[in-house]
């Protein structure tokens, strides 16, 4: 058996027989306007936004996909567990509006494995700025290895990249729902996919992570560039040192000064990631059979985990390859580094009292790896959500997240706003309100109500936004404050969040590249600071940024 010294391939793969699930039941939180009720207590994993019904660390596996999703949002109906096809049914990729690609896995060549919990020493997975030149020296050994290996090898770096251009780019359709396509990003899966998509590999070596919320981790990790096999051609090469990232990047934005951008990570960080408090607006919404499996995605998807993509992707690219586009991410050794973080994120967000979901169809949802070894394992979502325990594996102590875990983000002084809500379009939910607002090059301002309640936390959810997957569109929301342009800094309370899409291309299904996606935004924090809570009614302004236009038929405030 070949032995990686540290980096080893993961390919993608699909469920031959699954093992389905009794959905259970999740009931829907809203609160009436007008009405005032007590919702449930603080991470009690309910869906109130819901719209519808080990022991290796290094890239050696790849997943393969789901099985079992799906709980019901109300207490009338079930719904059915979401289930993937086997290879036979992986086809070509859409890559553009005239390619397709076979980013299908090879056949494995033994049966199948189950996952069994590491029993090794614990690994700490370091900050990539930190780390010595003996890591980086046996990091780079190990993707040179991974470049050099067989074309039909799962563990090549070759179907590293394979794993996101077949399931990003739609490789696979719906078992049982054939007109629906499957994506593992905008949803519930987003977080466990990628966890293990890093996880498989060589037992004694730990993946750095690109702490890009930290001080020390603003520039693109220097190894990147100066190491042989770490390079990658396809990057934005005046985003190096001395050019710090942005977690709201988009295409167009690199006139923002250092300092601005500094200022406005604390904020971003503070909004997407540490303010969040229900399952639902962090992971994002549950994923269900016969539905678009791009329902929703979570805070940290949306912002920074998509605009570090778009920041990294070369501009000189006709798709923003690799980085900046699904299908070419993986690519790029960077984008594992990259992600190292956004799996970070999810032991942040816990150590904030914060709790996954619990629902048997989400922990009990079945990947497939190569390992090490070229075997197939079989490994579930709950198996993923003790990394420590089950895995063996955490993050260096980073002390700098205590300067966004902790920030208070302070009105605008220059913009004391004190109009009427009135003089803005009320938008009602989507049910209500037919016509759908197009969101294009200028701010819309709009007016939504604000039921009385009181809860764990309170979510604006921009309903039915229909956006066209290969635009790199982007927008910041703002509550308080209709003057918001471009030039507005989130660094204020009223900047409740971002949202970020990276560009990829939809297979031909008869519907064009356009989905329909719901965005939620945690505002109680910003609601309390403003001295909102008394408001009927709520101000809320879309600055649109980057690349193209979308709209949206409804907005609504619920109680979680």
């Amino acid at each position: 058996m070949y032995s990686l010294p540290s980096m080893s391939g993961m390919v993608a793969l699909s469920i031959d027989r699954l093992e389905l699930q009794r959905p259970s039941r999740t009931r829907l939180l809203k609160i009436a306007a007008n009405a005032r009720k007590e919702a449930n207590a603080c991470n009690s994993n309910s869906s109130p936004v819901t719209p519808s019904i080990d022991r290796r660390e290094l890239l050696a596996g790849a997943i393969a996909g789901g099985a079992s999703l799906a709980s019901s949002v109300d207490s009338h109906a079930l719904a059915d567990p979401i289930g993937l096809p086997s290879f036979k049914h992986c086809h070509r990729a859409t890559i553009s509006d005239d390619i397709n690609r076979r980013c299908c896995p090879p056949q494995p060549k033994r049966a199948t494995i189950d996952f069994k919990p590491d029993s090794g020493p614990m690994r700490v997975r370091p900050a990539a700025h930190l780390v010595d030149k003996d890591y980086i020296a046996k990091y780079n050994e190990a993707y040179a290895k991974m470049r050099a290996l067989s074309r039909g090898d799962p563990r090549s770096l070759r179907h590293q990249a394979k794993v996101h251009c077949a399931y990003c780019n739609y490789g696979y359709r719906q078992e049982g729902a054939p007109k629906q396509t499957l994506q593992i990003h905008f949803n519930w899966l987003f977080l466990p996919w990628h966890r293990w998509y890093l996880y498989f590999g060589d037992p004694g070596f730990a993946l750095p992570f690109w702490s890009w919320d930290q001080e020390g981790g603003r520039y693109i990790p220097d190894m990147f560039r100066r190491e042989t096999a770490l390079y990658d051609a396809k990057r934005n090469t005046s985003h190096y040192e001395p050019t710090r990232v942005d977690l709201i990047y988009s295409l167009g934005s690199d006139k923002k000064s250092d300092e601005q951008i500094r200022e406005d990570k604390l904020s971003v960080m503070y909004n997407n990631v540490a303010k969040v408090k229900q399952p639902d607006a962090f992971f994002g919404y549950p994923l269900r059979k016969g539905s678009s499996s791009i329902n929703g995605p979570g805070g940290v998807e949306r912002a920074p985990h998509n605009a570090v993509h778009i920041f990294c992707g070369s501009p000189d690219e006709h798709n923003n390859e690799d980085m900046g586009n699904f299908y070419s991410a993986g690519r790029d050794p960077l984008f594992y580094c990259h992600h190292g973080n956004v799996d970070r994120m999810w032991d942040v967000w816990r150590s904030l009292g914060n709790k996954d979901f619990t629902d048997p169809d989400y922990l009990n949802t079945k990947f497939l790896f190569f390992d090490e070894n070229q075997d197939l394992v079989r490994v579930k979502v709950k198996d993923s959500l003790n990394n420590e325990k089950m895995l063996k594996y955490k993050y260096q102590a980073m002390p700098d997240d205590k300067s966004w875990t902790a920030y208070e983000p302070k009105p605008l002084k220059q913009t004391p706003w004190s109009g009427s809500s009135y003089e803005y379009r009320l938008v009602k939910a989507s049910a209500e309100n037919p016509e759908a607002l197009k969101v294009e090059a200028e701010p819309v301002t709009i007016t939504v109500d604000q039921p009385k309640g009181s809860a764990c936390d309170e979510i604006l959810v921009l309903e039915d936004m229909e956006i066209d997957m290969r635009s790199a569109i982007s927008f910041n929301a703002f509550i308080n404050l209709p003057e918001a342009n471009k030039n507005t800094r989130v660094s204020c309370a009223e900047y409740v969040g971002t949202y970020s899409n990276v560009p990829h291309f939809m297979s031909d299904i008869g519907k064009g590249h356009t989905e329909i996606v719901n965005a939620t935004f945690s505002i109680k924090a910003n609601v309390e600071i403003l001295g909102l809570k008394s408001a009927d009614k709520l101000v809320v302004t879309l600055v649109p940024r980057g690349d193209g236009s979308l709209t949206f038929r409804g907005a609504s405030i619920q109680y979680a």
